[in-house]
């Protein structure tokens, strides 16, 4: 065999396995049947400024693992404390862990969390709690005055005040 023919003799060879290996790829995450034992919470009320976990318990009650590659809140005040993929293997039971910053609220809070990975059905399925949000008995605090108490939770928000006047005023 001369160079030429050997050196193209490879390159087909080659690209007949790498044709091969991507042919032989075709794994599907098949989705899996869950019990979740309690998916709406009625909590109790909370004092406003103290931090409140929540936990959801779900089965995977199928053959297969489940994967929950996302977690939707309806507000920013809910943060997941779960890394991301969460892995429930067959017949476990895995959690789903959250922490509600109180501060921002006051009175009645009713919230969704949408869990996304491979459920049967919509691939989705939705958690709900509610709560109190108490305030505190000394006196009621206005926004501003929050978020010189606990700064580390109005990080995120823009200053709409003079800091600087209203500290002197007081």
């Amino acid at each position: 065999m001369t160079w030429k023919k050997l050196h193209t003799f490879r390159i087909f060879a080659i690209l007949a396995v790498m044709v091969l290996v991507f042919a032989s790829c075709n794994k599907r995450l098949k989705p899996a049947t869950v019990l979740v034992a309690n998916p709406v919470q009625h909590l109790n009320p909370v004092p406003q400024g103290e931090p409140l976990k929540i936990l959801f318990e779900i089965e995977n009650t199928s053959n297969n693992p489940l994967f929950i590659q996302e977690i939707q809140t309806t507000c920013g005040c809910i943060v997941p404390k779960n890394e991301l993929p969460i892995v429930i293997l067959p017949h476990r039971i895995g959690t789903v862990h959250l922490a509600y910053n109180t501060i921002k609220n006051t009175g009645y809070v009713d919230h969704f969390v949408y869990c996304y990975g491979n459920f049967e059905g919509d691939n989705h399925i939705e958690l709900e709690f509610d709560t109190n949000v108490v305030p505190r008995a000394d006196y009621i605090r206005d926004y501003e005055q929050l978020s010189i108490e606990h700064p580390e939770s109005f990080k995120k928000v823009p200053s709409l005040f003079d800091e600087e006047r209203y500290k002197k005023t007081k």
